[in-house]
């Protein structure tokens, strides 16, 4: 099942921004849409008046139909606005043109650089990859720029200490996009190898960050499940947490033998979101906990009991290989393990003896 969006090409090329020296963003493959509406054109206006209501000169208008280069959505909009008032055309008109544009736009790019695919609909790898770019990903603020010469701000990153999740995130990106991003490793301070994609895409960027309802910048305090994501069905909710889970979640042994299955957050907004997705699949969190350790400020959920544990599993299956690994071996122990040994863990069992671990716990908390 898929989550269709509606049209959204205006929200990619907002004036605002082009306003502020930023490239238009340019729709590829309607060049044969575009050759109906001159036709239809030049049966009520001249050649040289369409060069200048359109402000175009007829070269770039062969351009457009022969696909040589992309029309700006601005640009093709108005182009729609002339088309109906020459033409003497209803709204209905107008609209039933604009969504055929919408439907037949596969490409976008800009002046420069390369041209991306984007989806029409969310689906279950759309949705993961969104959850996996909530979690370690930071979507630049295009209003603040990182130098002067820089008039709008596209980078998308995301970031990981292991190589194997970029090979698998290519795969995502490639079907989705239409786009390989090239994965980059660096040492950080304290010496340790890490891996990210940095990719710089206007259309992908505006995308995520118009369509897809991704904040920009510093996100501590902004991170939840999205709205256009919440609208969708079930399967999609939870693509979306089992890639928020693949960059932010921690599957693990407590002392060594008991399955334990975490998600630490500064704030704790998209736990309670997670918790209230859950709930739909009979899948019980405990916390919010709140934790003041040096290490780990925040707060956290988590989950111990075996049955709890197993149906995250199977309803949470994770994609990232470092986490399919893991997974794999809780798996053996909870097949191994009588449901007994459990039970220290559960809240039945006493507060008091989970609030002695939850420090321990937090400060174990894996971060990738």
């Amino acid at each position: 099942m898929e989550c269709e969006l509606s049209n959204y090409l205006l929200k990619l090329d907002e004036i605002k921004y082009v306003n502020k020296g930023s490239d238009n963003i340019r729709v590829y493959s309607i060049g044969e849409i575009v050759n109906k509406i001159f036709i239809d054109l030049k049966k009520f206006e001249s050649k040289e008046n369409i060069e200048k209501i359109t402000k175009r000169c007829s070269d770039t208008h062969s351009n457009w139909i022969l696909e040589r280069t992309g029309i700006s959505i601005q640009e093709a909009y108005n182009l729609c606005k002339i088309w109906k008032k020459s033409c003497k055309k209803s709204e209905k008109d107008f609209m039933i043109l604009w969504e055929e544009i919408y439907k037949n736009s596969k490409y976008f790019g800009c002046t420069n650089g390369k041209k991306i695919k984007l989806p029409k609909s969310i689906d279950k790898k759309l949705a993961y990859l969104l959850g996996v770019i909530m979690g370690d990903g930071h979507l630049a603020n295009p209003n603040k720029s990182y130098d002067k010469k820089t008039s709008y701000n596209s980078e998308l990153r995301i970031t990981d200490g292991y190589k194997e999740t970029f090979v698998a995130l290519s795969g995502i990106f490639e079907e989705l996009f239409d786009y390989k991003p090239k994965i980059y490793s660096e040492l950080s301070k304290v010496n340790r190898l890490f891996y990210r994609f940095v990719i710089k895409s206007k259309p992908l960027h505006r995308f995520i960050m118009n369509i897809c309802e991704v904040p920009t910048g510093a996100k501590f305090d902004k991170v939840d499940i999205p709205q256009i994501i919440r609208n969708c069905q079930l399967d999609i909710q939870k693509s979306f947490i089992s890639g928020f889970f693949d960059a932010d979640g921690c599957i693990r042994l407590a002392n060594k033998k008991f399955p334990m299955i975490s998600i630490a957050q500064k704030n704790p907004k998209i736990l309670y979101s997670i918790i209230e997705v859950s709930k739909k699949l009979n899948l019980s969190w405990s916390g919010p906990y709140k934790s003041n350790h040096p290490r780990n400020q925040g707060y956290q959920i988590r989950i111990t009991n075996k049955d709890n544990v197993e149906r995250f599993l199977k309803e949470f299956p994770p994609f990232n290989p470092i986490k399919i690994k893991q997974s794999e071996i809780i798996w053996k122990i909870l097949k191994s393990q009588p449901t007994s040994q459990f039970k220290w863990m559960e809240i039945g069992d006493g507060e008091e003896k989970i609030k002695e671990t939850r420090l321990k716990a937090m400060s174990k908390v894996e971060k990738h």
